[in-house]
């Protein structure tokens, strides 16, 4: 942030050049991307904008639908599918941004995204197609899909569900599947 963006260039007494200058600075960050209206609001005190300014300006900003918690968690969700992340890890950072509810439930649910395919997908470029050997190799490829933010049922899939038939038959797992060990 260079010193063009901070309040202190304007006069903290003029409340409308501060407001002003509050909704120019709003309006630049939104010309660059979707934001959410706690995004905008953190940026704004961030740059020194007191509450009451930056509450006034997302209100207008709302009110004439420049800025949109609706339109942001739609493009939020197609943009972030994209580069592979899953519904899970999608869902925690939109809540993180105070996106509500059921915007980010009703966007997962009408998004043109197969979370399975995704995830399979995701599993065959980073490990290849062979399905894991040994526990540790399964616990990997598990760990990665989760971080990426995919359910259980998803990553079960994607990892095929003859996956821990084939290591019990086996016999080359690291350890024993919880339900086999003997208590």
């Amino acid at each position: 942030m260079d010193e063009s963006d901070r309040v202190e260039s304007i006069d903290p007494i003029d409340p409308i050049k501060q407001r002003s200058a509050a909704r120019n600075t709003a309006i630049g960050l939104l010309s660059r991307r979707e934001h959410a209206q706690s995004e905008i609001k953190r940026k704004l005190q961030e740059r020194g904008y007191d509450d009451q300014v930056t509450t006034e300006v997302v209100d207008e900003l709302t009110r004439k639908r420049l800025l949109s918690d609706d339109r942001f968690a739609e493009m939020f969700i197609h943009a972030r599918a994209a580069r592979g992340q899953g519904p899970v890890r999608l869902r925690a950072e939109l809540r993180q941004l105070r996106v509500p509810t059921e915007l980010i439930e009703r966007h997962l649910a009408n998004a043109q995204v197969e979370w399975v395919e995704l995830a399979v997908g995701l599993r065959h470029r980073k490990f290849g197609t062979k399905q894991p050997t040994t526990m540790a190799e399964r616990a990997k490829q598990v760990r990665f899909l989760q971080y990426r933010g995919f359910t259980a049922e998803q990553i079960r899939i994607a990892l095929g569900t003859s996956c821990e038939d084939e290591l019990l038959e086996s016999g080359e797992g690291d350890e024993p599947l919880e339900h086999d060990r003997e208590l």
